[in-house]
């Protein structure tokens, strides 16, 4: 009978010690905190894909870039000049500059330079035919 808890201190255990610091009710927790220094919003890293070890991702703006011409040739249905060269241009320098973008440079490259394909293959029928019907005589 001589492990018999004092009054008032039934159910805590011998040798027990209160916390130091016990938080009032109700409050709200403390977000966790960002330690690589991005700016973060409620639901994460609020500018893409998050960075590990400190290091920010690496950039593929001029791949997608090239990439979209690329694909914009053939929305164009190969009329205008400009998107492919833009393409091949740009996937070029992707390719270059940005080796975590290389795949997406060389999808701008080989639709750029498929696209030139297409128009020169256009162009020239367009001329032919233009010889072709200027030179057909009607037989008179």
């Amino acid at each position: 009978m001589t492990n018999q808890p004092a009054s008032g201190d039934e159910g805590t255990p011998q040798g027990y010690q209160p916390p130091s610091y016990i938080p009032p009710q109700g409050s709200q927790p403390a977000p966790p905190s960002n330690p690589y220094g991005q700016p973060s919003g409620p639901y994460g890293i609020v500018y893409g894909q998050p960075s590990y070890y400190g290091m920010p991702p690496e950039p593929k703006s001029l791949s997608i870039a090239s990439l979209c011409c690329g694909i914009a040739v053939f929305l164009g249905l190969g009329i205008f000049i400009l998107p492919q060269i833009a393409a091949v241009v740009l996937g070029h320098l992707g390719y270059l500059r940005e080796p975590a973008g290389r795949g997406l440079a060389t999808a701008g490259l080989v639709l750029g330079y498929l696209g030139l394909a297409l128009t020169a293959i256009v162009l020239t029928f367009i001329v032919v035919a233009i010889f072709a019907a200027a030179n057909a005589g009607y037989g008179f």
